[in-house]
């Protein structure tokens, strides 16, 4: 009996791991399509942080991407069932970034070497 991890309609976050000092954040805010052995099929739009004025800006078109969620360069939160995903928007105050809802959901999204708490 083979166990899958995500499930079609799951709701993820991606986010690609800054592997170079000068990399932005980069998310890739999604619904899982399909999922098999580390390999998912996932529709959404993708977001990056801008250099210049230091807000996330997301990119106009929807997307399908096939991501190894299994490689190690990215970090997958799996979001709860009763989040509206089209309501999800990144909140930034100074160095902090936070996925929120606006309401009940926020997922803190800074990295540990620029928290101040």
């Amino acid at each position: 009996m083979e166990i899958f991890m995500l499930k079609n309609n799951d709701k993820l976050l991606v986010c690609y791991r800054r592997l170079f000092i000068n990399d932005e954040n980069r998310f890739f805010l999604g619904t899982v399509d399909e999922y098999d052995n580390g390999l998912v099929k996932i529709t959404g739009h993708s977001f990056l942080r801008d250099g210049i004025t230091g807000q996330m800006a997301e990119k106009s078109s929807q997307a399908t991407k096939i991501l190894s969620i299994s490689a190690g360069s990215l970090i997958v939160y799996l979001l709860p069932d009763s989040v509206d995903i089209d309501k999800l928007h990144f909140s930034q105050q100074k160095l902090k970034i936070c996925l929120t809802d606006g309401q009940d959901f926020s997922l803190d999204l800074t990295e540990k070497s620029l928290r101040t708490s």
